[in-house]
């Protein structure tokens, strides 16, 4: 007998916020597509944002992002780990979406608890969330008699194993549904995938891949219909620096190069790759008084996200055109205004003063709110996931990072017109990942995309 293949995972191919929320969102508000049921195996450490055409926000953590398609059964796999506080917060924002229907939440689902937070602050030394993710799913590996289960929260109930499968079964055995699989995190953070070796674990506390989705919520391989593998141009890594002002490395870029988001906003300006060394460009002296008032006006924060190391270690006749540029776009982002009129290059470039509008397109983790880093694509790893995953596509999000004039496009790509640069790099991404296209993310809000092919495989 053959089974029925309806099921679609969207899975981060990157190191995390890609826009995974976005394209589930876009897939569950969709009426053309019978979305049965949806599962999630998230966990607090991270957040998955999806914005409707009225540009309101949705931030999620556990709850299935599908809960904005009324038809949708939600189920919470037994892959989850939850944090209660967290939890009723997410749940009393959302439960207008939800109305009388029920969350499925899998009988051993563990809770976090402050104990779990405090030891991955004291023991985790590469980086991380501190949520306690990983020491609370250690304690479920240990079977730990202290380790607590979710027990019910109004709407989430408990199931048992056998509820769990007879409910989830129904959806994945009827040949005119689909099921969908919410993705976590990112392969680029696979504890055995990313790449990253015993020296460098710059990771998360589990697998990300499609079959580890598929195993966390008690499907088989055989269902699978699709992966969509959600990427972005410049990956993302969290912030080298804690709330507290402490220096921590959360990791590399694998072999492509860290870059500012100096760099990254005005090479989407211009339509060009990010420059590599923008203060080669200019032919401009940074006097020491200029770098004395911008370092006078940068807070702890924004110094050692720059420098690394505190203001009494800097030189200033030290201090690069791109890092006194990288100083004034944090004190403007600080102001509220990420939308600036660059002092510096104003200066250097005073016969184009109408075009020194720069807009900062930086952004801030979902979970601990801190400014992210940037970084340029490591090709052959991306190479890599697409061969552990095997997508039926990529979709390209952030697209308006390499020229601006894309974003908020709502197009078909046969009424787009690309230059030289951009068709080249698709190519690239392409011949290189061996893997199709499906869309171009030029926006967060739903439905902001140059659609390649159908999201679906018909």
């Amino acid at each position: 007998m053959s089974l029925n293949k309806n099921v679609i995972s969207i899975l981060d191919g990157a190191i995390g916020s890609c826009g995974k929320g976005k394209v589930i969102g876009e897939i569950a508000s969709d009426i053309t597509i019978p979305l049965g049921a949806s599962i999630s195996n998230c966990m607090p450490n991270a957040g998955h944002t999806y914005v409707n055409e009225k540009n309101e926000k949705f931030i999620f953590t556990n709850i299935p992002i599908s809960i904005i398609n009324p038809k949708t059964e939600l189920f919470i796999g037994p892959g989850s780990v939850i944090d209660m506080m967290t939890f009723a917060q997410e749940y009393e924002r959302h439960k207008h979406l939800l109305k009388d229907r029920k969350i499925y939440v899998h009988e051993l689902v563990p809770l976090v608890e402050e104990r779990h937070k405090q030891y991955e602050k004291d023991h985790i030394k590469t980086g991380s969330t501190y949520k306690g993710c990983g020491a609370c799913l250690a304690e479920k590996v240990l079977r730990d008699v202290t380790l607590n289960f979710f027990k019910k929260y109004k709407n989430a109930i408990v199931v048992s194993e056998q509820e769990y499968l007879d409910r989830l079964y129904k959806h994945l055995d009827n040949p005119n549904e689909y099921v969908i699989l919410e993705g976590a995190q990112g392969t680029g953070l696979c504890l055995n995938h990313s790449g990253n070796n015993v020296e460098k674990r710059y990771t998360t506390s589990r697998n990300v891949s499609t079959t580890q989705l598929l195993a966390d919520s008690g499907i088989s391989a055989a269902r699978e219909l699709e992966t969509i593998m959600v990427i972005r141009p410049f990956p993302i890594r969290i912030s080298n620096i804690t709330k507290t002002g402490k220096v921590v490395y959360t990791g590399d870029f694998g072999t492509g190069v860290p870059l500012t988001w100096t760099q990254i906003n005005l090479s989407a300006m211009q339509g060009t790759y990010p420059y590599l060394g923008i203060e080669e460009l200019y032919d401009y002296c940074l006097s020491n008084e200029k770098v004395e008032k911008l370092l006078s006006e940068s807070n702890e924060i924004a110094i050692k996200q720059i420098f690394g190391k505190d203001i009494s270690a800097i030189h200033f006749n030290e201090v690069t055109l791109l890092e006194a540029l990288e100083l004034e776009r944090l004190i403007n982002k600080n102001k509220g205004n990420n939308y600036y009129k660059s002092k510096i290059l104003f200066d250097m470039l005073s016969d184009s003063k109408d075009n020194l509008l720069i807009r900062d397109l930086s952004e801030y983790t979902t979970v601990t709110q801190m400014e992210r880093r940037i970084g340029d694509l490591d090709i052959n790893q991306l190479f890599n996931y697409c061969r552990i995953n095997n997508p039926y596509g990529l979709y390209l999000n952030f697209f308006q990072h390499l020229n601006l004039n894309y974003e908020h496009e709502k197009k078909d790509i046969k009424d787009c017109y690309f230059d030289r640069y951009l068709k080249n790099y698709l190519n690239w991404l392409e011949e290189n990942t061996k893997t199709d296209l499906l869309a171009l993310g030029t926006g967060a809000k739903n439905g902001e995309k140059i659609l390649v092919k159908s999201l679906i495989k018909r």
